[in-house]
């Protein structure tokens, strides 16, 4: 951290300067704060360079990129001024040390510590991706920030990841980049795997304090990243393969950034992982910067900083928002400070390259101070990079930009479960989501806000509309059946089970059908099935069941109850048990008849449709039968563990399989309409579920890691949301799930957290 010079500028929008604390490659950083008093991060172009048309462009392009992909590991942007005399970018402060500075500092990083990092910086780059299509840029050991509560990205293109810059003739600018891939020394134009590839190069500098591909001299680094194999013995074993995959000459051998995350921390690395994450030596280092920085004159650097309006914002705490962590200025170490970035080198020195003249023109190599690989690359943008003319000096600033397709949705809101446990799937009634626990809470579904809680209802769950009252709801409770209003949680009657049978254990509804429920529970040794009225709260018949008689699965369709047991034994011939699917009288509980279809195994997946069609995953296909004639109507793959459980909704099936498939089907004949993929590139077999919106017009594909969201007319993926963990996270959160699929609102629970994410 340095004083201000005289030719260094005092206020940048509602900011005033207070200290410099780093020079990059394109602009200075600055120590600033607003009227409130708030520390705040100043970024600010070079007088140099913001004359030109080109940088001024490219400027705006980054700041956008900034302001779409906030969230866990990208500090949100307060304001901007990209068409002011210095274009500059204010985000909130944190004491925080570059990578370059860690590793000069520790050493390098444990590999807890490079798995925590490189799956946040995947998870950057995936939504990075997303937004624009394009190759992110914005990687390097000066730009990537650890603080005390994680890492953060800084930089958003190009010029945030440059080493160094300068003005050429006829307002061209130049720019240095710090890593090159091998397309990029083959002149190619770098797409979103060249950042795989630097992703690569940054984590074995992190692991093993060097690049991979810094051994020998420095005028032939680029042929050894274009021809050589990276050399990974500083790494730690167990990130050798994933880094080697990374750093594939190939683009299309390269990993997908979420495989990459995946593969790093597989349960989500926290947006926060909190104290701990990083060596002690490190953790010291940020806190003396941070307390440095409140030694400066002027206001205080406040503790605490707006909630980012996040692509994937933190779970709220009880309906409310959750504490940030504090943002403070970062300080200076103890260590030798960085040498100034280089110029490029002569125009002899470089070797001439093909590309147009928006992409790669030259590339060279330079010793660039702090970077992994002593190589760099110079690009060269004219000022019709974008409108070609430089911003008149009243010009306004742009508008924010919409939201592009693929981008991650930003969800209405995320509400963490008091406790941490759900006891059951939530119930959502109306406006209202009702959330089981040990205290059941009523949630706003608007807003995600706290409506009610009512410790009195603890342990109440198997949640269900209580008949055509759309104010009451009907749960499952210890010791008796509660209906109770939505609106407040107020409780509106209780039936005791032994009111019911005289000794009768908790009841499991296996079933519900308007205002009829049906539920099995055991009176000493003897189980039977019920029917029960939950809008007259009788008992409308019992039906004993035999022993070894069991409901792996259980529907209403017609007012008929079908359900499934294992067959009493194989048919002739069979090395297996079929399931035997029978159908029970809602009037009296008698037995309609009793069939089995197909192959069809008891721990098959099985979906009733209202026009009798049972779909089943039986010997790893799909396939369709008439309930009433068990006739089969149509098959689609075959194969063990093909797909999931299938979903129809308006006349199409949607079945994931166990990789990254979804495919769509029309339900009468089985017709293929599209497949679709998550792109998630599993190691194992994962399970996928679908879910449709009630719209129709949007597929939600949810798995251990992420949901993903398909075009239904097309499979088209729209978005991924991924909410990466919590800090409180654990090794098996489970997986995302869906509690509901409204027309425009999608209500997804992952661990002890519910999201509601837009659909359409």
């Amino acid at each position: 951290m340095e004083a201000l010079t005289a030719e260094e500028p005092r206020e940048l929008g509602p900011y005033r300067m207070r200290a410099r604390l780093r020079e990059t490659g394109t602009a200075r950083v600055y120590l600033a704060h607003g009227a409130d008093g708030r520390g705040v991060c100043v970024t600010a172009a070079r007088p140099d360079l913001a004359a030109l048309p080109a940088f001024r462009t490219r400027f705006r392009a980054e700041a956008r990129a900034a302001e779409r992909l906030a969230g866990p590991w990208v500090p949100p942007v307060l304001a901007t001024g990209p068409e002011e005399w210095l274009p500059w970018l204010a985000t909130p402060f944190t004491a925080a040390l570059t990578l370059a500075e860690a590793v000069a500092l520790a050493g390098p990083l444990p590999e807890e510590a490079v798995r925590t990092l490189g799956a946040a910086l995947a998870a950057t780059l995936e939504r990075a991706h997303a937004v624009t299509g394009e190759a992110f840029q914005g990687l390097g050991p000066d730009v990537v920030l650890l603080t005390a509560e994680g890492p953060l990205v800084t930089a958003f293109g190009v010029l945030g990841g440059a080493s160094a810059a300068s003005a050429g003739e006829g307002g061209r600018l130049g720019v240095t980049v710090g890593y090159l891939t091998p397309e990029q020394v083959a002149g190619e134009q770098p797409g979103p795997a060249a950042d795989v590839f630097m992703l690569g190069m940054l984590l074995a500098y992190a692991a093993g304090g060097a690049g991979p591909f810094d051994s020998g001299p420095a005028d032939a680094a680029a042929h050894r990243i274009a021809h050589s194999v990276p050399d990974l013995t500083p790494v730690p074993a167990a990130l050798r393969p994933l880094l080697g995959r990374c750093l594939a000459k190939a683009p299309g051998s390269r990993p997908a950034p979420a495989e990459v995350a995946a593969e790093l921390v597989p349960g989500g690395v926290a947006p926060l992982p909190g104290a701990g994450w990083l060596p002690p030596r490190l953790t010291a280092a940020i806190a003396e910067r941070a307390a440095r920085a409140q030694e400066l004159p002027g206001p205080v650097v406040a503790d605490r900083v707006p909630e980012p309006a996040a692509p994937l914002p933190a779970p709220a705490l009880n309906g409310q928002a959750p504490p940030q962590p504090a943002w403070s200025a970062p300080q200076p170490l103890p260590v030798p400070p960085p040498q100034p970035p280089q110029a490029a080198p002569p125009a002899n020195a470089l070797s001439r390259l093909t590309a147009d003249r928006r992409s790669l023109l030259t590339a060279g190599l330079a010793a660039v101070a702090g970077l992994a690989v002593g190589a760099a690359g110079v690009l060269a943008f004219d000022g019709d990079d974008g409108d070609g003319k430089a911003p008149a000096a009243d010009s306004k600033p742009a508008a924010r930009p919409q939201p592009v397709p693929g981008a991650p949705p930003t969800a209405r809101w995320g509400y963490a479960v008091p406790g941490g446990k759900l006891l059951g799937t939530p119930l959502v009634q109306g406006a209202v989501l009702v959330v089981p626990g040990a205290a059941p809470t009523g949630v706003d579904l608007r807003t995600g806000k706290q409506l009610w809680t009512r410790p009195e209802l603890a342990g109440l769950a198997q949640l269900q509309p209580a008949g055509p009252d759309p104010a009451v709801a009907f749960g499952v409770g210890p010791t008796d059946f509660t209906w109770f209003a939505v609106a407040d949680g107020a409780i509106r009657q209780k039936v005791a089970y032994a009111q019911l049978a005289p000794g009768m254990g908790t009841p499991e509804v296996r079933a519900h059908d308007g205002t009829t429920v049906w539920f099995t529970a055991t009176v000493g040794k003897d189980t039977a099935l019920y029917a029960y009225d939950i809008a007259t709260r009788t008992t409308l018949w019992r039906r004993p069941l035999g022993r070894g008689e069991t409901f792996e699965w259980a529907t209403a369709v017609g007012g008929r109850l079908i359900a499934r047991r294992p067959a009493a034994a194989p048919p002739k011939g069979a090395k297996q048990v079929l399931a035997e699917f029978f159908a029970v009288d809602p009037k009296t509980g008698k037995d309609l008849w009793a069939r089995s279809y197909g192959t069809v195994l008891p721990t098959d997946a099985a979906v009733l449709s209202p026009d009798g069609t049972l779909l089943t995953t039986a010997g790893g296909g799909l396939q369709a039968f008439d309930l009433e004639t068990t006739k089969l109507r149509w098959q689609r793959g075959k194969g063990a563990g093909t797909y999931g459980t299938p979903v129809l909704s308006k006349g199409v099936v949607y079945a994931p399989d166990t990789t990254t498939k979804v495919a769509a089907v029309t339900a009468p004949d089985g017709r293929e309409v599209w497949v679709g993929s998550t792109d998630l590139a599993p190691t194992a077999p994962v399970e996928t579920r679908t879910v449709a919106s009630a719209s129709g017009r949007t597929v939600l594909a949810l798995d251990p890691f992420q949901v993903t969201a398909l075009d239904a007319a097309s499979g088209e993926r729209l978005w991924k949301f991924q909410d990466a963990g919590t800090k409180e996270q654990s090794a098996d959160r489970g997986t995302y799930r869906a509690v509901a699929a409204g027309a425009d609102a999608a209500v997804v629970w992952h661990g002890a957290t519910l999201y509601a994410l837009p659909v359409r």
